[in-house]
């Protein structure tokens, strides 16, 4: 039975699958399904996918059985859809999920169900639906380890206390009462001090202000960083809940995607001056100038220490009394961020009254080098206190350093982003500066200018073709983004334990290079064109680890531009083969493979007469091309081929034999016949072919002679190509006639299929041997004479 349960459950799982969309956007852990305008949860890839994006896509119901298959997911986001139920057990296999965001969908209750197995959950966003209350009440009991909680939205009318019992270690949350109507005291006090805590309550605070003091009375803490959002402050009455604020001891306060009239900043700088409020932010705000009755500005804010203004969007700036608001809290203040904001002047009188500063950011303004000037008046002494100052992304033309000389504290300059192409040969720049950041500023040459006493430069994305000026202090040097070819010399940075040299005109580095650097530590050279050599595979992959230098980027970066082989591939997959990294010896093996095939060869030419054929077909060609001689054109009657060893039989018996008898035979001599000065070779070719017939003195000598083996070739080749009978062989002794050339294999075939002349050990068979010579060489038309004569 259970088998037949356990099938049946198999089945309707497949079947579940099938019928599911798929992902088309999954990696090995994860799958970032958003904007596939799926209607239903995907199937699952494989059981080790831990995060889920399902965000902007058409869910409208969350079943029993979507997530079966996700037992291992830790994040899943399906904010952005239309979802409207989830089923109580939809989440009861999520036990190991961190992270639920369903915000913007169309839920219109909660149910406690949904996370009553979720004890792994630390962040819930229910942000942006469309519930009035947070459910039955003890919504989130079952959540011990949350730590971050957004709930609200357009349509959320009241809170209850219970509704957050049990939430005991939460740190930060986010709580949208836009619309809120009804809020029972204590309900977010019972969570105990959160660290940060954003207030969207735009409707309370025009409303409702009673409201919003409540609400405050249970978040405002010291050890609370207030935020609000998305709320238009903008008469005097509405903002008395911040006294709130000020009477619980709070010391972080975020105005944040705001938007303020003049009346309501001069009332926040107004209950500034009774707090104890030490940092004040103001992001994303708008600020009217629109006063609403008579308010005046306090003379004083002591405890003030850090003020953020980002993003600040004053209408006609150029006419809004900016210092006029800020004087009062500018004296006490330690840090000051004013970061796109449109400021274009800073008088040096008001740089004169910020005596406590020690950090000054105004990136991103309309800082010129003037109004520089101005600020720090003419270098003449201003901001004694000052240890860092960010003039980026303004528009600066000049290293203004002499500005700077006498503040003895300051350590940190950021000028990067400003237009600025030369740097001077040299500057002065305060005593104690550490850290410089001149990137993305279009340099062409680094100078002497730069400062002996830094420990950091960023000199990155820049038009630089090298860097090497001596800092020995030097402990970080960025130069990424320029057009740098090598490494700078490490001599000159004794110091250096971190470079970073990416996306340059870099082919290459070796071990020599970085020995240089003593004590580099951290390397990031990633983004450049490398020549991937064997050497420098080789000692990316292993040598540099042997250096204690690690990477400080990602190692898929280092892409190979050359070989061909290798383009394209990543220093750790590129792969050179044996000829390309052994040249050397690659080349002297291919010379011995080739001088073994050579030897070979000639091994074989010699043992299957290669080279006498070859020269035979030579001949051959040669005789083609010679026109061939009629019976009656013979010049001579034979040609005799014999050793020098036999010429005294020869000359004793043969010559006089046949050339003084009647009728007399002409026989062609070497000795006698050849043309001097000629080939020797060309002489044998042209005896043989003007001779009626080629008679062959063999003897033991004959056989050893290289000359006559020449004849015996030619006349082999005779033989074969106009297979005439013009071969006659007189054995001056007896000798096997394996001992000729096996090569010779018509010769052989005529010494055994005809009667050779043997020359007689018996006086009176002499004279039979003459007539039997004279008769086999004697031409037909002599035959005929002869007759006739007789």
């Amino acid at each position: 039975m259970r088998t037949v349960v356990f099938l049946m459950f198999v089945l309707l799982s497949m079947t579940h699958s099938v019928s599911r969309p798929q992902c088309h956007s999954c990696e090995r852990t994860s799958c970032k399904c958003s904007r596939q305008n799926l209607t239903k949860v995907p199937a699952v890839p494989s059981n080790v996918i831990t995060e889920l994006d399902l965000s902007f896509n058409r869910l409208g119901i969350i079943t029993s059985d979507d997530f079966v298959a996700y037992t291992s997911l830790r994040c899943l986001i399906m904010s952005n859809n239309r979802i409207r139920v989830i089923q109580e057990p939809a989440f009861n296999p999520l036990t190991n999920l961190e992270k639920l965001d369903l915000s913007s969908n169309r839920l219109d209750s909660l149910s406690a169900g949904w996370f009553k197995n979720l004890a792994s959950l630390q962040y819930l966003n229910l942000v942006g639906n469309m519930y009035k209350t947070l459910g039955q009440g003890n919504l989130f009991q079952s959540l011990k380890k949350l730590k971050s909680l957004h709930f609200g939205g357009p349509h959320l009318q009241s809170v209850r206390k219970s509704d957050f019992s049990g939430l005991s270690k939460l740190e930060e949350l986010f709580f949208d009462g836009e619309k809120l109507q009804v809020y029972a005291k204590g309900s977010l006090r019972q969570i105990e001090h959160i660290s940060h805590v954003t207030l969207s309550l735009n409707g309370p605070f025009m409303t409702n202000p009673a409201l919003v003091k409540v609400i405050l009375t249970d978040v405002a803490h010291p050890n609370t960083t207030l935020t609000f959002t998305d709320t238009l402050f903008y008469k005097e009455d509405q903002m008395s809940p911040f006294h709130v604020v000020s009477d619980n001891g709070t010391k972080s306060l975020i105005l944040k995607n705001s938007t303020m009239t003049l009346t309501a900043c001069l009332t926040v700088l107004k209950m500034l001056s009774q707090s104890d409020i030490t940092v004040l932010a103001m992001e994303d705000t708008k600020i009217q100038l629109i006063i609403l009755g008579p308010v005046t500005a306090p003379q004083k804010v002591d405890h003030l220490e850090v003020l953020i203004l980002k993003n600040i969007d004053i209408p006609r700036y150029y006419s809004y009394p900016v210092l006029f608001l800020l004087k009062p809290i500018l004296k006490e203040v330690q840090k000051l961020t004013l970061i796109h904001s449109k400021l274009f002047a800073v008088p040096c009188k008001t740089s004169g009254d910020l005596l406590d500063l020690e950090f000054l950011d105004i990136t991103g303004n309309l800082i010129t080098d003037l109004v520089l000037r101005e600020m720090m008046c003419n270098g003449n002494g201003v901001l004694f206190n000052l240890q860092t100052i960010n003039i980026s992304r303004n528009h600066l033309r000049s290293i203004n350093s002499q500005l700077f000389t006498k503040l003895d504290k300051l350590k940190n300059i950021d000028m990067s982003g400003n237009i600025i192409y030369t740097m001077p040969e040299t500057c002065n720049w305060p005593p104690n500066l550490q850290y410089l950041n001149l990137s993305s500023m279009h340099l062409e040459k680094a100078t002497t200018c730069l400062p002996t006493s830094l420990r950091i430069i960023d000199l990155s994305y820049n038009d630089l073709t090298g860097f090497n000026i001596e800092l020995p202090l030097l402990t970080e040097l960025y130069i990424s983004g320029n057009k740098i070819k090598s490494l700078p010399d490490g001599g000159l940075y004794p110091r250096l334990s971190f470079l970073s040299i990416q996306n340059n005109d870099l082919n290459a580095f070796s071990k020599n290079d970085l020995k240089t650097f003593k004590i580099l530590k951290n390397l990031e050279a990633g983004a450049n064109t490398y020549d991937c050599s064997c050497d420098f595979l080789a000692f990316m992959t292993s040598d540099l680890t042997n250096h204690r230098i690690t990477f400080g980027d990602e190692f898929k970066s280092y892409i190979c531009d050359s070989p061909d082989a290798a383009r394209g591939k990543t220093v750790a997959d590129a792969r050179l083969s044996v000829f390309e990294c052994h040249t050397a010896l690659a080349l002297s093996l291919l010379g011995l493979g080739i001088l073994a095939v050579f030897l070979l060869f000639a091994g074989l030419c010699h043992r299957f007469n290669v080279m006498w054929y070859m020269k035979m077909t030579w001949a051959w060609l040669k005789a083609k091309r010679k026109p061939k001689l009629k019976k009656g054109e013979f010049e001579y009657d034979a040609f005799v081929s014999y050793s020098e060893m036999d010429s005294g039989w020869v000359e004793a018996h043969l010559i006089p034999e046949l050339e003084q008898s009647e009728p007399p035979l002409r026989l062609c001599l070497h000795k006698r016949d050849f043309v001097p000065g000629s080939w020797i070779l060309d002489n044998i070719m042209n005896a043989i072919e003007k001779s009626h017939k080629t008679l062959f003195i063999i003897s033991k000598h004959f056989v050893r002679s290289e000359w006559c083996k020449y004849e015996l070739d030619y006349t082999h080749f005779r033989l074969f190509d106009q297979n005439v009978d013009t071969v006659v062989l007189i054995l001056l002794e007896p000798i096997d006639k394996e001992t000729i050339p096996k090569k010779f294999c018509k010769l052989r075939r005529v010494m055994n299929s005809r009667t050779y002349l043997e020359w007689p050990d018996e006086d009176n068979q002499i004279n039979r041997f003459w007539q039997s010579l004279r008769a086999a060489i004697r031409r037909p038309v002599d035959i005929i004479r002869f007759n006739v004569d007789e």
